[in-house]
């Protein structure tokens, strides 16, 4: 009755969805042997309950995702979409296996690991920082909240993205892992973040007179003429070397100048 029954069943909205809200405990738990299986046992296991109705069967899916599992706790939910995918394939038996879901986590989790970290930690934090920072020196505590919003919107917003794709996509979510966009999105960050940080420090260093309302012009400048530098395809070192050297100048010119 139990093989018949569910044999077509697939996950809804609302099963997507509480996958999605306990992504954000992913890390609720921690293993030194095992890393991070029990956060991803607890995300996964809605899966394993529109699945499975006979206890015994959901408690060996249960155990199943029990596994050794590693990778970035933001990107894990383009994981358990992709697993949700083909937990309902090997539950149709539709050409997977569990140790194919096993395999695919293993591989999976080591690549998201690099690019998760990569975006994450190493360019949009420092990005949201600087922006920050620029906004705090004149609007006070708003600069806290800039930064909160760059880090987290982006985030929350990519973590239903990849679940979306990851249950649409299946084991072939190598597609969104080397999405080239995401690769470009932090070359820019980077690139402008380090040009921003770079005006500020001249600004903030040539005195304390400087106008606040001129350090911002000169920030949003820079910010424009790097995207015109990106849309023209220019080397992301050299936008880089023409807007520290642009800051430099604006910097110079407006403690020496206005000031």
């Amino acid at each position: 009755m139990d093989a018949v029954f569910h044999t077509s069943k697939k996950m809804t909205f609302l099963t997507l969805l509480n996958i999605y809200l306990r992504s954000f405990f992913f890390q609720g738990s921690f293993s030194v042997k095992d890393r991070q299986n029990m956060g991803f046992a607890y995300c996964i296991e809605p899966v394993g309950r529109v699945l499975y109705k006979n206890i015994t069967r959901r408690k060996e899916f249960n155990v199943r995702h029990l596994e050794f599992y590693n990778g970035n706790p933001f990107m894990i939910t383009l994981v358990l979409g992709a697993v949700a995918n083909m937990e309902e394939r090997l539950r149709n038996n539709d050409g997977i296996k569990a140790l194919d879901v096993s395999r695919f986590k293993t591989a999976v989790g080591k690549a998201t690991g690099s690019l998760g970290d990569r975006f994450f930690w190493r360019t949009l934090r420092p990005f949201g920082l600087v922006i920050g920072l620029l906004l705090a020196i004149q609007y006070g505590l708003w600069g806290i909240l800039a930064f909160l919003a760059i880090f987290n919107v982006p985030m929350m917003y990519l973590r239903w993205h990849w679940l979306a794709a990851g249950y649409r996509l299946g084991p072939k979510i190598v597609i969104e892992i080397k999405n080239h966009s995401l690769d470009r999105i932090s070359h820019m960050m980077e690139t402008l973040g380090g040009i921003i940080l770079a005006f500020l420090t001249v600004a903030f260093l040539s005195g304390r007179n400087y106008g606040l309302s001129w350090v911002t012009a000169g920030a949003t400048g820079l910010f424009i003429l790097s995207v015109i530098l990106f849309k023209r395809k220019m080397h992301h070192s050299i936008i880089f070397s023409i807007g520290a050297g642009t800051a430099i100048v604006l910097g110079l010119f407006i403690s020496y100048v206005l000031n």
